[in-house]
């Protein structure tokens, strides 16, 4: 019997361990527990050298050794601070926290640090009828007699019940598969300040969970999805919205739980003390305004939930107080909600989709030290912006649309220490070589070891600084691949530079050699700053490659002048122009589908379980590796252009219908999906149709990483709103490929099958 409880801890922590956040999943601004806390690991392991800590994760009969560690011959007691029970393979707390020692001294009176890591804690259904044990303590467990002969296991949280934690300070309840918590669980501890719950797969929690906690100061509940095979993720849900209300936290983590736009009131009631608040990667929607007016918040991300500030006064009231912003990947397309925010910081605002940013709101923050719009769509601009923000450090404008640098722009980034701008499809001129020559003498006049260090002034943790001091730290100087040219001439003036008296301070963030190229607009090819040639003082305004031509023949310059940039535009936006003309046409022919009605019924009755749209490129894959996996594997009837459009119909009709006609709608997308017209044309359609009809039956497979400056408008949208699979290069991943294509797959059927029958 003990053998088959052991087998069943393993089988679940095997579960617990399938469902952890990924490793490179993005990492959010309250960053993770043990950023927080040095005494214990990230697999629940203490890290504190102390007599007073005891180290018990990964035994069994912990009862026994806790007992034989605080009675010493009888008559001595050693006081525990310190204790780790990490992956012992608990189903609930054992009794261990009122075992005396010889000096009549409990447990509980004395330990300040505990960690349950790993444990599984989770609901416990009923079981047969026999005495359950706590997973070899040597402890028979209570259990409830019920009819029928059937027992129920007690709580996970027996062995907290009716015991005082005087002195507990710190109580770590991560990854152990809680998934409720009920009322005044933690009522013995009135000491307690962080309570970690991290990871777990709650859903429910009561409104009297945390009473008691009259010393708290900070909750984490990130990471906490319910995933089930047989049901999608839910979303955690609380009895009240007064939850938090009457504690005194200063700091709440939410990242990576799942919400939803219902707890938007519990948002605004978060006591009068809090500071720090992350709801990243939350899935919450469209934020109320004011939802933050009267918490006293400096540290707040909202990243990775699209639309979160649809409306822009959802910030209102935070003006004097938030002092680091975190907006990444929200949809964002405009900063002029930022005005007057005096105190702020740390703006991280990047993949987003904001083209400026406004002299009347950026020339508010007095205070701003980092700006990050890296990956957004910011293009050149003709007035001074940067400069109008006095305390400005560090500012990343990497993998945007800026073509052209000017001496405008240059002048106005002049002064700030850090500046990254690689990515950006630069046109070569001589201010892309100026650019060059401040970061190259900059480096000279400053010592590496004195770089500037932004501290963390107060006793709140979060990644805000720590992220950006270690970009810092890890940049790269201009002089490491001149190193590496062979030329001695090349050599010298990529090492040296030109004489010419450039003004500056900034240090290029994120140089590399690959990264930091221009357009020769003569050659037509990519080539390093260093080797962009300066121009005289009155063309200075004048791509390089124009100079020339100026001294040979001056109607040819006038022609040049003309046509040069009409064919540099074209070029560059090449692009855009042409994913402008087929959206144009795209946009006719949906106004033209749309004259009927594309709602779905949901009584009606499918021909296929899903319609793959692919481009003839992929053909290969889609035959040699998708079908057989889909139809065979998954019984799934797929419905493809070269086999089931109907012969005689115009390729429009059939692509309309067989999207009618089928359950979902998969895309096969790649870098050559997105140069077909009529793929981009069924992509457009897909979209229209999950606005229209509201139902997620859109699965979206990648068979490559698809850069965000190749991906349209469309496609961002979809991949920002939507989870997506990428085909992995290794073959050992590709198990779990096809497992989780499956299960979207057979989820979608399921799904209609059961309105179907409803209906």
């Amino acid at each position: 019997m003990i053998l088959r409880i052991v087998v069943i801890c393993i089988i679940k922590t095997t579960l617990v361990d399938a469902v952890r956040r990924p490793v490179d999943a993005p990492i959010c601004l309250t960053g993770y527990m043990t950023d927080l806390q040095s005494w214990v690991d990230g697999d629940g392991k203490l890290k504190v050298n102390d007599s007073a800590a005891i180290d018990l994760s990964h035994l069994a009969n912990i009862t026994s050794l806790i007992q034989e560690h605080m009675v010493t011959n009888g008559r001595t007691t050693n006081t525990i601070r310190y204790l780790s029970v990490a992956k012992c393979q608990l189903r609930q707390v054992p009794p261990i926290f009122s075992l005396q020692g010889a000096l009549s001294k409990t447990l509980a009176d004395s330990v300040q640090y505990v960690s349950f890591y790993g444990n599984n804690f989770g609901k416990i259904q009923e079981v047969g009828a026999y005495q359950a044990l706590i997973n070899a303590t040597g402890a028979k467990e209570i259990t409830a007699r019920h009819s029928h002969g059937v027992e129920k296991i007690q709580s996970w949280t027996a062995g907290l019940s009716n015991v005082t934690f005087r002195s507990l300070l710190q109580l770590d309840l991560r990854f152990c598969s809680i998934d409720a918590l009920e009322g005044f669980i933690f009522s013995g501890m009135p000491s307690l300040t962080h309570l970690y719950l991290g990871e777990n797969k709650l859903t429910f929690i009561d409104a009297n969970a945390f009473a008691g906690l009259t010393s708290i100061q900070h909750i984490d509940l990130s990471g906490n999805v319910y995933i089930d095979e047989k049901s999608p993720t839910r979303s955690l849900t609380f009895e009240s919205t007064d939850t938090f209300a009457n504690l005194n936290l200063t700091s709440l983590d939410l990242s990576f739980t799942t919400l939803s736009t219902r707890h938007t009131p519990l948002l605004s009631r978060l006591g009068n003390k809090l500071e720090i608040l992350s709801i990243c990667n939350t899935a919450i929607f469209r934020l109320r305004k004011d939802t933050f007016k009267g918490l006293p918040l400096k540290y707040l991300d909202i990243s990775g939930n699209p639309d979160v500030l649809f409306d822009p006064n959802v910030l209102r009231g935070l003006e004097d107080t938030l002092q680091v912003l975190f907006a990444n990947s929200i949809l964002l397309k405009s900063l002029d909600f930022l005005r007057n925010f005096r105190k702020l910081e740390i703006l991280q605002v990047s993949k987003n989709e904001i083209s400026n940013f406004p002299k009347h709101s950026m020339s508010t923050l007095e205070n701003l030290q980092v700006l990050d719009l890296a990956r957004n769509r910011i293009s050149s601009w003709f007035e001074p912006i940067v400069s109008t923000m006095p305390r400005l450090k560090l500012l990343s404008l990497e993998m945007n649309n800026i073509n052209v640098v000017s001496e405008i722009m240059i002048d106005d980034m002049s002064q700030v220490q850090y500046l990254a701008f690689s990515k950006n499809g630069m046109i070569c001129n001589c201010f892309t070589r100026e650019m060059y020559e401040i970061a190259l003498q900059s480096e000279r006049r400053l010592n590496q070891t004195n770089l500037y260090r932004i501290a963390q002034d107060d006793g709140l943790f979060h990644r805000g600084y720590l992220e950006y001091n270690r970009m810092i730290t890890d940049r790269h100087n201009l002089t490491s691949p001149c190193l590496e040219i062979a030329d001695i001439t090349l050599r010298s003036k990529c090492l040296t530079g030109l004489t010419t008296n450039v003004t500056g301070n900034f240090l290029l963030l994120d140089f590399n050699g690959d990264n930091y190229n221009c357009l020769s607009l003569s050659s037509g090819i990519m080539i390093p700053l260093h080797e962009v040639s300066t121009c005289s003082q009155d063309m200075r305004d004048m791509p390089e490659d124009l100079i020339v031509a100026t001294q040979n023949n001056l109607f040819l310059l006038l022609i040049i002048l003309v046509l040069f940039p009409i064919v540099a535009f074209v070029y560059v936006f090449r692009r855009n122009l042409r994913y402008f003309l087929i959206t144009m046409r795209n946009s006719a022919m949906l106004s033209l589908i749309c004259e009927k009605d594309m709602s779905k019924n949901e009584s009606q009755i499918f021909n296929y379980d899903v319609f793959v749209s692919y481009c003839n490129e992929d053909r290969a894959w889609v035959l040699d590796h998708l079908l057989p996996h889909v139809e065979i594997d998954c019984n799934i009837s797929v419905c493809l252009h070269e086999r089931d459009f109907q012969v005689g119909l115009s390729i429009l009709e059939n692509i309309v219908s067989c999207m009618d006609r089928s359950r979902s709608i998969m895309l096969i997308i790649s870098k050559r999906f997105l140069l077909s017209q009529w793929c981009q044309f069924e992509m457009h359609l897909a979209q229209h149709r999950l606005l229209e009809t509201r139902r997620e039956d859109l699965i979206l497979i990648l068979l490559e990483e698809i850069p965000r400056r190749l991906r349209p408008n469309t496609l961002h949208y979809l991949m920002l709103t939507k989870t997506y699979i990428v085909w992995p290069k290794d073959e050992s991943d590709r198990k779990e490929f096809w497992r989780r294509m499956k299960r979207s797959l057979v989820t979608q059927k399921l799904k209609s099958v059961e309105n179907d029958s409803l209906a």
